[in-house]
């Protein structure tokens, strides 16, 4: 059997205490879920208008239609690299599911 170094110890104890801990989390509940996209939704439409101005109604429509926490993560995060609310808008857009 062979030993850890003490930073490779270190860092699976702080690993193994993480995945631990996300064990006894709790499931959130549907209404948790929504709020936390709604607040999320609300947090990008403010950054976004704090970085270029007033944004159009229509992309403020868009990121409401968003019901991926994972593609909200993605995109409040592209709202602080981008260069426009037109780059922003289309990567918004690009990723909306088809309209049938």
């Amino acid at each position: 059997m062979m030993a850890l170094s003490p930073d490779l110890q270190l860092s699976f104890e702080e690993k193994l205490a993480n995945y631990q801990e996300e064990l006894k989390m709790p499931l959130l509940t549907n209404i948790e879920q929504r709020t936390i996209k709604q607040t999320r939704k609300q947090d990008i439409i403010k950054l976004v208008q704090v970085r270029f101005g007033d944004i159009p109604e229509n992309l403020v429509a868009s990121i409401n239609q968003i019901d991926d926490t994972s593609f909200l993560e993605q995109i409040f995060v592209s709202a602080i690299n981008v260069s426009s609310v037109e780059e922003f808008a289309q990567l918004v857009n690009s990723n909306l599911p088809e309209a049938d």
